[in-house]
């Protein structure tokens, strides 16, 4: 009875194993659980939610499925049994986009595959930040600690954030790792299909964390490009301000997670939380002048366009020819599709250059203005 009494005082009051940051936003538990479930057999690629027009999509390209296919399974085996609940929203597996599942879509987890490239996470287009990009990193290094993380690379995903879907990429090896692969999908996939659930709280906390960490990343970005001389660009600046812009929507992608109308509070730390990585804006000695949120800032300079575009539709925007200043770049069609992404009938033409610009480099405005003047006699926007 003593040494009962004595473990249970242990337990209460001993010292406790640090949690992981994935264990955060689910238990140890159901993470062992993900991690030891042996995919189930065959059958109907979905675990279906309680909500009937709300799910998470697991996308992938025809015949390259596997890896998505033992998420699903996993987690159906687990649901199944009631080892895990079943979630609010769908999962589903699929290899095509329709009108319906866009309308059911909250957000896309893209599982490419391929045996001759290491596993990584591609994060979302800066015109449809994610929440998901987060999650999949935190549960990317928990199962696979080397797992590289990095900005998104166009591939296979299906065309989604034309509708303002975010897409997040989880890429992995056929030849090495699949299960853990599986294990990162499917563990993503089901924190995202609960929300908002015990680690909501928490995820707040590495929203925060993740977008210094990004930022950081953005910011050596800005010191290079700055030189030896550290004196800043107006692209240089275009760059960081739109960088804190984007982390700031990805913050704000939560709220399509919470119940209608959002809690008053929760949108007041969300706003807080916005506000609270603009420091970063003067700490970096790039410039002393305070920050303003790009849709606040005054515009003038000489050729700068202030129409503003707007959607003659919904859905993807059919390109025009590039013009031949945007040829200089890797991938000039992702560029139109970025270009095409921001028109929200708010942003004018000069705000959409500087945000498309900040992702892959200076677009100079007189060749922006001219695509979009083309794009406008194509009929696929109108532009006041």
């Amino acid at each position: 009875m003593k040494l009962l009494v004595l473990v249970l005082f242990a337990l209460q009051f001993g010292p406790r194993v640090p949690l992981t940051p994935a264990e955060t936003l689910l238990e140890p538990a159901v993470l062992r659980a993900i991690r030891e479930q042996a995919p189930g057999p065959g059958g109907s690629p979905a675990v279906a939610g309680t909500l009937s027009d709300s799910e998470i999509a697991l996308t992938c390209q025809v015949n390259q499925c596997e890896i998505a296919g033992r998420a699903i399974r996993k987690l159906s085996a687990l649901v199944t049994a009631k080892t895990l609940p079943q979630p609010a929203r769908a999962i589903r597996v699929t290899t095509s986009r329709d009108d319906a599942s866009i309308r059911r879509t909250v957000a896309v987890l893209h599982v490419a595959e391929g045996p001759n490239r290491a596993p990584a996470i591609f994060r979302s287009l800066w015109s449809a930040p994610a929440i998901g990009d987060e999650v999949a990193e935190l549960f990317g290094r928990h199962f696979m600690p080397n797992i590289a993380v990095g900005p998104y690379e166009p591939g296979t995903q299906l065309d989604y954030e034309s509708y303002g879907i975010p897409t997040t990429t989880v890429f992995g090896s056929t030849t090495q790792s699949s299960d853990e692969t599986a294990n990162v999908v499917a563990a993503t996939a089901y924190f995202l299909a609960t929300l908002p659930n015990a680690g909501a709280e928490a995820l707040l906390s590495h929203l925060t964390v993740g977008a210094h960490a990004r930022l950081a990343e953005d910011g050596r970005k800005a010191v290079a490009q700055m030189g030896p001389q550290q004196r800043a660009s107006a692209d240089v600046l275009i760059m960081f301000g739109q960088a804190i812009e984007r982390e700031q929507r990805r913050m704000r992608d939560f709220e399509r997670y919470m119940p209608q109308p959002v809690d008053p509070m929760l949108r007041s730390r969300i706003a807080d939380m916005e506000k609270g990585i603009t420091p970063l804006w003067t700490s970096m000695g790039i410039t002393s002048s305070p920050y303003v949120p790009p849709a606040q800032r005054i515009r003038g300079r000489g050729g700068e366009d202030l129409r503003v575009p707007s959607r003659a539709g919904t859905g993807p925007i059919q390109p025009v020819e590039p013009p031949t200043a945007f040829l200089k770049f890797d991938d000039p069609a992702l560029i139109l599709y970025e270009l095409g992404n921001f028109i929200d009938g708010k942003r004018s033409v000069s705000d959409i250059r500087d945000a498309v610009s900040a992702e892959f480099g200076p677009l100079p405005i007189p060749s922006v203005t001219d695509y979009f003047d083309r794009l406008a006699s194509s009929g696929a926007i109108s532009i006041k």
